[in-house]
């Protein structure tokens, strides 16, 4: 039964978010996608139905942790017959997501993204050191991908990948971040999406909730190496994009010009988009922290004074 069991709430750290949508808004013309670090936990409850005649009313359901409480009142006169309570007993997933991992993409179109198997075990691995850095139990738990300029509603595709990761894990969790979308009235707007493959590939919405990582049950909080990883990954791309012309081409000259023109301008277009940023905000960082050093010593001077 918990292994089938149906994914109820899912609570995101807001660093994952962070992380997520940086990675989102790196491009507006093809996906990105990368896999969802965390835990999932299994809630057992009971559930109350009422019996009367031939008709089944559920009239409480509880959950455990959460309280739920509830009733359903009946109509009619007092010669009606006996209500008779039946309890089943519920069983729902919960998920705790506190890391994301970028992957390396093996398809880069506008409508869809493919990732290489190796890509898929190196999460296996990330998750591991998650694991011994935040002193929790941390394992590949769901993914997420980009719908730039688009609604974030999943598509057939997307179901379909989402109910193939089912059949490993009921409780794994899909997010979709909308980016770059204007409405009809040319507003732009960003939104997130959490969401199940349900019977027959049906779109099923899950619960999401933005938590702070520090509410998450962990002894340390998560390594934040976001810029590091969206670095290394879009270079592994380019030049991996350089080696399939190389390929193709035979190493053609006018080919290879052009490519290798590509992949500086890309390149550069990635330092002015991610390196430089992150090194005003670090550097403005430091400042912060200095202060923060002085005020404190002046604090701990005053005390033993």
């Amino acid at each position: 039964m918990e292994k089938r069991a149906p994914l109820e709430k899912v609570c995101v750290a807001d660093t994952v978010i962070q992380a997520c949508l940086a990675h989102a808004f790196t491009t507006e013309q093809e996906e990105v996608m990368g896999l969802l670090l965390g835990e999932v936990t299994v809630h057992h409850g009971c559930s109350t139905t009422v019996a009367v005649s031939s008709e089944t009313v559920k009239v409480a359901t509880t959950v455990s942790p959460a309280i739920s409480t509830g009733a359903k009142s009946f109509g009619g006169n007092v010669n009606a017959p006996t209500p008779t309570p039946t309890s089943t007993s519920t069983v729902r997933k919960r998920a705790n997501v506190w890391g994301a991992w970028i992957l390396q993409r093996s398809v880069r179109r506008a409508d869809r993204v493919e990732i290489a198997p190796e890509m898929l075990a190196s999460a296996s691995d990330e998750a591991e050191r998650y694991t011994k850095q935040v002193g929790h139990h941390t394992r590949v738990i769901g993914w997420y991908h980009s719908h730039p300029r688009i609604t974030p509603y999943p598509s057939q595709v997307d179901l379909r990948s989402q109910g193939s990761y089912q059949q490993m894990e009921s409780g794994w969790v899909g997010l979709i971040f909308s980016v770059f979308y204007s409405d009809a009235t040319n507003r732009n707007s960003v939104s997130i999406h959490c969401f199940q493959t349900g019977p027959g590939e049906t779109h099923e919405k899950v619960e999401i909730e933005i938590v702070p990582v520090g509410s998450m049950p962990l002894k340390s909080l998560p390594p934040c190496e976001v810029t590091h990883r969206l670095l290394h990954v879009f270079r592994s791309e380019v030049n991996a994009a350089v080696e399939l012309v190389r390929r193709r081409c035979k190493d053609a000259p006018d080919a290879m010009a052009a490519a290798f023109a590509l992949q500086e301008v890309q390149l550069y277009t990635l330092e002015k988009l991610i390196a430089q940023p992150t090194l005003r905000h670090l550097r403005a960082c430091i400042s912060y922290m200095e202060r923060e050093v002085k005020r404190l010593e002046k604090e701990l001077a005053a005390q033993n004074s």
